[in-house]
C-alpha cells in the first residue's frame, strides 16, 4: 500500500489505477476517493504541456535551400541525384561535401542524365532525381519522353533565375519554363521560396512515385537554392499513397466466367505487370487455363513479364495470328493496346477484358466487355481465386492440358523454324544478327541484365530467352533514341552484383553520342557494350521503302545510308580509356565475348563494335548524296 501511495504522489500511477489499486488491497470504494482527495495537494506538479514536440520522423532544421532539398531527399531514401554541372546549384554540391549516404553521378549531356536514371529506377524500382542547368532541360526532355511513356518515376530539376528576375528575359531564363514539359510530366512547380523547398519537394516525389508513375519538374530558383531559412523536414513515407487496389469482385467474377467459357482465349501481357510485381500471378493464371500469350506490340513494352521460354508463349501479338486463330476472349494485363488508327487491331467479335492500373488508358480506344481498374497483381491473384472457385479442378485441368499441348505443338515448330533461318546465315559476313542472337543466348549468364536499343536486330531477341529465371529485358517503349546506353550505366548501378550487357545500334549509339562511355570510365561501370555497326538507319529505310517511291524505284537511299566516314565505335571507347575492339568475323563473336567478360570481372567496361549486316529492301545500296561543303568553295579557306 506504500508503494502504490508513492507512485500516486509521484504521478508514477493514474488516479484510476490508484483506486482500483486501493479497493484491491481490501479499501472500500469511498475510503479510496478520500484518500486520494487528501493526497491530491501533496502530490509532484504535473509535467508542462510540450506543445512543440516533434515525432521522430518529423524535424526543423536550418540550413541554405541546398542543404534543404538535400535534407529532403535523404529522407525519402534517395542515394543518388544524377547530374551535370550547373553553377546555381552549388549550395546542393556543398551539402553533399561530406555526405557519405548520398551520391552524385556525372553525365555529360542532360539526355543521358535522364536516361541513367530511367534505367535505374527501372531495375532498383526506386525514384530516380536528375539535376541540370536550365538551357540543358530540352536535352533532357529527350528522354524525359521515354520515361512518360513507360509510366516510370522521376524528378527532373534545374536551377532557375533569382525570383527577382522572372519574366525579365534573365540570363538563360525561358519564361515559364515548366510550361515546356507539361505533356510529359504528371505536374510541374516553382520553389516560390527557401522555406518552400522541403514541401514542394515532397509533393514532387508524391506525385511521381504514385502509380501510374510518371516524371515531374521543378525549378528551383538560384536564390532560394543559396538562401538560408528554417524549414521542416519530413519522412517521405507518410505521403506515401499504396495504389495496390484490389478489383470490383463483381467484374472479377464476371471476367473470370468468361475466361472459363471461352472457346479460343488469348492472354496480352504488358509492363504494368512488371511494374506491380505480378508475374508470378499472371504465369498461375496462364497456366491454370493453358492460355496462349502474347506481349505487347513490338517495341511498345521496356519489359518481359513473362517466361519468353514458356510453351505457352507466342511472342509479339498480332490481330491475324496464325495461331490461335480467331480469338473468342482477349485478356489483357497491364499492357498498351496496339496503335489502332483507322481501324482497330482487334476482330469485332472479340470480348475484351482489360485489366489496368492506369485509368486514363483503360478502355480509351478499344471496346471492353470487362474494363477492371486495380493493381495488376492483386487482380490476378483474385481472378486465379474467382476461377477457381467457379470451376472444378478436373474441368480445369482438361481445360488446360488441351490447350496447353496445341500451342507447346506451335510454339516448338516455331522455335525451330527460327533456329533453322539462324543456321542459314551462320556463318555470313558481315555477321547475321541471328547469329549474333544465338552467341548471346549461348555465353550470356541466365542473371544478366540485357539493356537494348535495336530496331532491325530485334529479330535476334526471338532466339534468346527472357523473363522468369532467364535473363531481365530492359528497353524503352517511348523509342527516343539515345536510351540504351546510359541507361545500361543507371540499370548497373541499381545491380551492382548482376552481370549487364548494353546492346545498340550504331544510330541509337549516336543519338546519346559517345558522351556516356566518359560516365563509364569515371566509374568504373562493369558493363559489357554492344554496338550493332550495319552503317544504317536500316529499319528505317524498310519503312521509308516499303512505300515504293522514287527511292525504291531508283535504288538510292536518300537518308538512311550512315557510310562514308565508316564509323569506328572501338576507336571512340579507345579515346575515353575503355577497352574495346572491333568484331568483325562471326567465329570471332566468342572470343570476344569472353574477353569483355573477364574485363568486367574485373571491374571494367568493354565495348565491342560489331560490323553487323544490313538487310531488307535496299540493304546493299551504299549511294548517298554527293553534296559536301568543300565543292561550295571559291577559295581554298
Amino acid at each position: 500500500m506504500k508503494e502504490l501511495i508513492k507512485q500516486y504522489l509521484d504521478r508514477g500511477v493514474s488516479r484510476r489505477k490508484f483506486l482500483s489499486g486501493m479497493t484491491a488491497v481490501g479499501m472500500t470504494a469511498a475510503g479510496a476517493q478520500t484518500l486520494a482527495r487528501s493526497l491530491a495537494a501533496f502530490q509532484a506538479p504535473a509535467a508542462a504541456p510540450q506543445p512543440d514536440a516533434r515525432p521522430a520522423w518529423m524535424r526543423e532544421m536550418k540550413g541554405t535551400g541546398g542543404a534543404l532539398l538535400v535534407a529532403q531527399l535523404k529522407a525519402a531514401g534517395m542515394e543518388y541525384i544524377f547530374f551535370n554541372p550547373s553553377t546555381g546549384e552549388a549550395p546542393v554540391y556543398d551539402a553533399l561535401l561530406d555526405e557519405t549516404a548520398m551520391h552524385l553521378i556525372k553525365a555529360l549531356q542532360e539526355g543521358a542524365l535522364a536516361a541513367m536514371a530511367d534505367g535505374y529506377a527501372k531495375a532498383s524500382g526506386k525514384m530516380a532525381m536528375v539535376m541540370c542547368a536550365r538551357p540543358g532541360l530540352p536535352n533532357a526532355m529527350t528522354q524525359m519522353f521515354n520515361s512518360w511513356k513507360d509510366r516510370i518515376p522521376m524528378l527532373v530539376a534545374v536551377d532557375d533565375v533569382d525570383l527577382d528576375s522572372l519574366g525579365q528575359d534573365a540570363f538563360e531564363e525561358a519564361e515559364n519554363m515548366g510550361e515546356m514539359t507539361r505533356p510529359i510530366t504528371k505536374w510541374y512547380w516553382t520553389a516560390e521560396s527557401t522555406e518552400k523547398i522541403p514541401e514542394i519537394t515532397r509533393r514532387a516525389l508524391k506525385f511521381a512515385s504514385t502509380a501510374p508513375c510518371g516524371p515531374v519538374f521543378v525549378a528551383y530558383p538560384e536564390d532560394t537554392l543559396a538562401g538560408e531559412a528554417q524549414a521542416t523536414i519530413m519522412d517521405q513515407s507518410k505521403f506515401t499513397v499504396s495504389m495496390k487496389v484490389r478489383p470490383d469482385p463483381k467484374l472479377v467474377e464476371q471476367a473470370a466466367r468468361l475466361l472459363i467459357e471461352a472457346s479460343n482465349p488469348l492472354l496480352y501481357v504488358g509492363d504494368e505487370i512488371t511494374l506491380s510485381g505480378a508475374q508470378k500471378e499472371v504465369l498461375e493464371l496462364a497456366e491454370l487455363l493453358g492460355l496462349p500469350t502474347t506481349r505487347t506490340v513490338g517495341s511498345m513494352g521496356w519489359s518481359r513479364p513473362f517466361p519468353s521460354d514458356h510453351a505457352l508463349y507466342l511472342g509479339d501479338y498480332q490481330s491475324d495470328l496464325r495461331y490461335p486463330g480467331a480469338v473468342d476472349v482477349l485478356l489483357n494485363m497491364g499492357s498498351r493496346m496496339p496503335y489502332a488508327g483507322a481501324r482497330l487491331k482487334m476482330k469485332p467479335a472479340v470480348k475484351l477484358i482489360e485489366v489496368r492500373s492506369d485509368p486514363d488508358n483503360l478502355a480509351r480506344t478499344y471496346p471492353a466487355e470487362v474494363a477492371i481498374l486495380a493493381d495488376i497483381q492483386a487482380a490476378a491473384a483474385d481472378l486465379l481465386a474467382a476461377v477457381k472457385s467457379m470451376a472444378t479442378a478436373s474441368r480445369l485441368k482438361q481445360i488446360s492440358e488441351e490447350r496447353r499441348s496445341q500451342v507447346a505443338g506451335f510454339t516448338k515448330q516455331q522455335d525451330e523454324f527460327l533456329h533453322a533461318i539462324a543456321k542459314n546465315r551462320w556463318d555470313r559476313n558481315p555477321i547475321s544478327v541471328e547469329r549474333l542472337g544465338v552467341e548471346l543466348e549461348q555465353f550470356l549468364d541466365k542473371d544478366t541484365c540485357f539493356v537494348t536499343e535495336i530496331d532491325s536486330g530485334r529479330t535476334m531477341e526471338q532466339l534468346m530467352t527472357f523473363g522468369g529465371s532467364n535473363k531481365q529485358y530492359f528497353s524503352n517503349g517511348g523509342r527516343a533514341l539515345g536510351w540504351g546506353l546510359p541507361a545500361a550505366f543507371g540499370v548497373k548501378l541499381a545491380q551492382p552484383d548482376l552481370p549487364v550487357v548494353s546492346i545498340v545500334g550504331d544510330g541509337a549509339f549516336l543519338f546519346s553520342g559517345p558522351q556516356p562511355l566518359w560516365s563509364f570510365a569515371r566509374y568504373r561501370a562493369p558493363v559489357t557494350i554492344i554496338v550493332m555497326n550495319n552503317q544504317s538507319y536500316n529499319n528505317e529505310r524498310n519503312r521509308i521503302w516499303a512505300q515504293g517511291g522514287r527511292q525504291f524505284e531508283t535504288g538510292r537511299d536518300m537518308a538512311c545510308y550512315l557510310g562514308d566516314p565508316d564509323m569506328d565505335f572501338s576507336k571512340m571507347a579507345a579515346g575515353f580509356g575503355l577497352e574495346s575492339e572491333v568484331v568483325s568475323e562471326p567465329s570471332a563473336i566468342r572470343p570476344a565475348l569472353e574477353r569483355a567478360k573477364r574485363a568486367t570481372i574485373s571491374g571494367a567496361p568493354y565495348l565491342l563494335d560489331v560490323r553487323v549486316e544490313r538487310g531488307g529492301i535496299g540493304a546493299a545500296s551504299t549511294w548517298h548524296p554527293g553534296f559536301t561543303l568543300e565543292s561550295m568553295r571559291t577559295r581554298k579557306v
